[in-house]
């Protein structure tokens, strides 16, 4: 396990405090829908992981562009099971936003992101795609059911979740979680515990229902906030 000196704790305490105070989880009730709760891209953000190099990562270079995360280098496919992942990308009216870009990221079933350096990463999983909704604000994504996981001898524990962010033009860059009902992480999560509206807090729980002959499937739609 990697050993940190109380600096490197005294500093991860000091930037989760600042992500914790920075980052407000619910909007305000004066927009027709409630944007999605916003939360920190982490340290764990491939395109550029925060912290180096106290977080032992690197960006992945080149980034995996694909909705499917589940095949690696070679047509090599990833453990863990395999889940569909899909939605819409909003404004607060209600209308729907084409040309978005939507990323996601989360850790393999073995528990590593891909940015992590010195870990037994699963080959044939990317831990990383990117898509842009189609003209009716859509998105979808194969990747694997996460688990969760705890950081830094269990100063941090983590529900299971998927980091979602999204961009575009004339949008602000803005980052959430996918959370999944029925995981026991969920109460002792703090990000999840922060969001005090019972409904918003639904909206943030994907239910995963299986038709006959696919995969695991569940929805999460997006409301970004107001530039």
């Amino acid at each position: 396990m990697t050993q940190f000196s109380h600096d490197d704790r005294r500093k991860f305490i000091g930037w989760l405090a600042r992500m914790l105070i920075a980052t407000p989880l619910v909007a305000g009730a004066s927009t027709k829908l409630k944007p999605t709760p916003a939360v920190t891209v982490g340290p764990f953000y491939p395109p550029q992981p925060m912290g180096l190099p106290f977080f032992g990562a690197k960006p992945l270079n080149p980034l995996p562009e694909s909705a499917d995360l589940t095949v690696g280098p070679g047509g090599r496919q990833s453990e863990g099971e395999k889940i569909n992942l899909s939605g819409r990308v909003m404004n607060t009216a209600g209308q729907v936003l084409p040309g978005i870009r939507v990323e996601i990221w989360q850790v393999d079933a073995r528990g590593h992101y891909a940015v992590e350096k010195a870990a037994d990463k699963d080959p044939g999983f990317t831990g990383y795609g990117a898509v842009s909704t189609d003209a009716a604000g859509r998105y979808g994504f194969t990747t694997i059911r996460p688990q969760g996981y705890a950081r830094y001898g269990g100063l941090i524990k983590r529900a299971a979740h998927v980091h979602l962010r999204v961009s575009g033009a004339g949008l602000t860059p803005f980052a959430t979680e996918v959370w999944f009902a029925g995981d026991p992480g969920n109460e002792r999560d703090s990000f999840i515990s922060r969001i005090d509206d019972p409904q918003l807090r639904d909206r943030m729980l994907v239910r995963l229902s299986r038709v006959e002959g696919g995969l695991p499937a569940g929805t999460f739609d997006v409301v970004v906030p107001d530039a």
